[in-house]
């Protein structure tokens, strides 16, 4: 079927553009966002996705204040034309593509009209393939970027100003194959996997690192970097290409009482120079990933939910969150990052520790406690 971006001279297949180039049911397209108040007391994550050969799409929007995590939900049939991110009152706008884009939805007393403004350059990330007994799983791209937000977040009649010089975030675009819907973040339910993210942004600039491994602490990818900062998103490349890599890095973490919510760390970033960055995190507060779908019960990504478009509201108490569930395990926290003892920056963290994990002294009977 002929969609508005035929048009364009941008395909990779013989096929028309909405057509993904492989019949795998786990192929997906995919928007991520999250943003947050440095002090951790307003956190909000949106995503949007396709999934072509199972013929759904899907929006989620979630914001944590007040001691409250409040969601939207929506799933719908397949649109026929890719260009239109929305899902019934879900909606994303690419205003000024790698550099400024709009997230707006009112539904059931949850009201947002955010926009995000990129300081820094879109950051290819490469491709991550990930086997088990030989067969891929995972086979995906991703870049990341990272920026400032501005505009109004309403509950339930209350409204939140959203100041785009305290108020920062990271947004992803991913595409490719990997696990959802009935299936597990793991290569099979009851699986193992260490993953984390740490992201900051100091008086050094904007940082990445990430490490994904087995349960000997073996990586699958522990990798990180650097990047410049833009005065506005006019500066902004389409592509960075001025990054300063991390060779090696290292962590030491605290959890939060009988779980494996981080609660604070201390990390040494090795970059290609030579020098080492030392630096520790604190967390201000934390905003779970199922209130976006991911490994949700009911709303994990892709999975249909009949011929019509089905939206729902969520909500649960943050000091309730029971973190003995498998679809409470992802989650970001907000972090004041210092060096030295003193406050240079903030960011958060991104996690998914379940299994065993041999450094930490976890085995496989936990699973996700202590």
């Amino acid at each position: 079927m002929i969609s508005a971006f035929d048009d364009y001279c941008v395909h990779q297949t013989p096929d028309y553009l909405r057509a993904p180039g492989t019949t795998d049911r786990n192929f997906y397209d995919r928007y991520f966002f999250c943003g947050y108040h440095r002090e951790g007391d307003i956190i909000f994550g949106i995503a949007f996705g396709r999934y072509p050969n199972r013929h759904v799409e899907d929006a989620h929007f979630s914001v944590a204040v007040n001691g409250r995590q409040s969601s939207i939900h929506a799933s719908a049939p397949l649109s026929h034309d890719p260009s239109v991110a929305q899902v019934g009152p879900l909606k994303i706008d690419i205003v000024e593509p790698m550099r400024v884009l709009r997230c707006q939805g009112e539904e059931q007393g949850i009201a947002w009209d955010l926009t995000f403004r990129a300081i820094t350059g879109a950051i290819d990330e490469g491709r991550l393939r990930l086997e088990r007994d030989g067969l891929a799983f995972i086979d995906q791209t991703r870049f990341m970027q990272y920026g400032s937000w501005e505009g109004t977040i309403s509950v339930d009649g209350t409204v939140h100003r959203i100041d785009p010089t305290l108020c920062f975030g990271l947004r992803d675009k991913s595409w490719g194959v990997r696990l959802f819907a009935e299936n597990h973040t793991t290569a099979e339910r009851g699986g193992q996997i260490f993953w984390m993210n740490v992201v900051t942004l100091t008086d050094h600039g904007y940082s990445v690192i990430r490490v994904i491994e087995d349960a000997q602490g073996q990586a699958h990818e522990r990798t990180g970097y650097y990047a410049p900062i833009y005065p506005s998103p006019d500066d902004v490349p389409i592509g960075e290409t001025a990054l300063e890599p991390v060779d090696d890095w290292h962590f030491d973490l605290d959890f939060a009482e009988r779980t494996r919510r981080i609660a604070a760390g201390r990390y040494s970033a090795q970059l290609r120079d030579g020098r080492t960055r030392r630096f520790t995190a604190q967390t201000r507060g934390s905003f779970w990933y199922a209130g976006m779908g991911y490994n949700h019960e009911r709303w994990n990504h892709g999975l249909g939910h009949g011929p019509e478009l089905v939206v729902e509201r969520e909500d649960w108490d943050i000091d309730a969150i029971d973190m003995a569930r498998l679809d409470r395990q992802m989650l970001l926290s907000v972090v004041d990052v210092r060096e030295d003892g003193r406050l240079i920056g903030f960011g958060h963290t991104e996690q998914l520790l379940m299994g065993a994990y041999q450094p930490f002294g976890w085995d496989e009977h936990g699973y996700v406690d202590l």
